[in-house]
């Protein structure tokens, strides 16, 4: 576990828009999520080195000021993965913007204030009350950086809206809390937004576009996790390409061991989603899978 509540990842903000500025990378993509992170940026393999540097020293030295030293020490030091061509950065924005939406079936991938997913194509940006952060008093910034000496970002924003401080609350703050910095003024979103050709066609590749989710996680090294939606959508394409049948109460037994087979090594399913999308009980799922028997009910 990295952060424990929404007080460290809205710390965790700030000291990536500070790492990002220091480093002279720019901000694409990223998500913070309970026990690991996620980040796109723009820049030389060096800066993007130093960047994770400077972040993750400012967040461990905070967690050790907090009680909580050595919590990165845990979490492996990353190699930058190079990003070659169109379609890959298509694909590796729509993976870290989809990473919370999946995890967590009590988040939209839109509506995640510790992903970048709500700043693209969102009209909704231009009346979110701002101002410059270079506006704030010498007592604000040290709250806001919890040190005395780190430099904010030119150009940097922290939201004004009315309310409770996100940095008083330490369960769950709203959306966008008042003295929170506001991602849109790191976060080169406009870029993104030029790499699809509408807001049509970028839904479709964070909701859509499976395949490509499955072998970015693969690339990655992580393991994909489609949600319960999409597998049955996989289900019920494979069953009309490969069988020529509708669903799969159209299929024979053999040809719903096929299915499985195809959809487990394919598309990592999990027993639970076996036996919910090809009508096979699930002690018939267990008995062909063993080894992922002990994750059956999800």
């Amino acid at each position: 576990m990295i952060f424990k509540n929404d007080v460290e990842r809205a710390i965790a903000l700030v000291y990536l828009a500070i790492a990002a500025a220091l480093s002279g990378v720019e901000v694409l993509a990223y998500a913070l999520m309970s026990n690991h992170f996620h980040f796109i940026l723009r820049g030389e393999e060096l800066a993007c080195r130093e960047f994770y540097s400077r972040f993750s020293g400012k967040l461990s030295l905070y967690f050790s000021r907090h009680g909580r030293p050595g919590v990165l020490k845990t979490v492996e030091h990353p190699d930058p993965t190079p990003i070659t061509t169109l379609k890959q950065l298509r694909d590796e924005i729509a993976y870290v913007i989809r990473n919370p939406f999946v995890v967590r079936t009590d988040v939209h991938a839109f509506a995640y204030p510790w992903c970048s997913g709500f700043l693209y194509f969102n009209p909704l940006l231009a009346l979110i009350p701002q101002r410059p952060a270079e506006t704030l008093t010498l007592r604000e910034k040290r709250a806001l950086t919890c040190s005395r000496d780190l430099p904010l970002p030119k150009g940097l924003t922290v939201v004004t809206v009315p309310g409770q401080s996100w940095n008083t609350v330490p369960t769950a703050p709203p959306f966008l809390a008042d003295g929170m910095v506001f991602p849109g003024s790191f976060v080169n979103y406009r870029l993104v937004e030029s790499l699809f050709p509408d807001c049509r066609q970028f839904q479709f590749w964070v909701f859509k576009n499976v395949e490509a989710q499955v072998e970015t996680a693969l690339r990655l090294g992580e393991n994909p996790s489609l949600t319960d939606d999409e597998m049955l959508s996989v289900s019920l394409r494979l069953c009309k390409r490969q069988f020529g049948q509708k669903g799969p109460s159209k299929l024979s037994e053999g040809q719903k061991h096929e299915l499985a087979k195809q959809l487990k090594y394919d598309y990592f399913a999990s027993n639970g989603q076996l036996a919910r999308f090809t009508g096979l009980p699930l002690a018939t799922v267990n008995a062909l899978f063993p080894l992922a028997a002990s994750s059956s009910s999800k």
